[in-house]
């Protein structure tokens, strides 16, 4: 289906702005947060990992929300 009207393409434009963009920032953070901490167990980041990406828009929100503070932790 093309995008042939001037409201097609606002709505087109608004949805990939909007939704799309912050949802693969959100995704991002989460994976790069998940592999840069140390002190988790290859098991729980496996775990994390799944559910990071099985379940793309609760996963990050969930990781991030109950994920240990951030003095709490070691970066590598």
């Amino acid at each position: 289906m093309l995008l042939t009207t001037f409201w097609d393409v606002l709505w087109g434009s608004f949805i990939i702005l909007f939704i799309f963009i912050p949802l693969i920032l959100l995704w991002v953070f989460a994976l790069a947060d998940l592999f840069r901490r140390t002190a988790m167990s290859a098991i729980s980041r496996v775990l994390w990992l799944l559910a990071i990406v099985f379940f793309p828009i609760f996963g990050p929100l969930i990781y991030l929300l109950v994920r240990p503070a951030p003095e709490d932790i070691e970066y590598r």
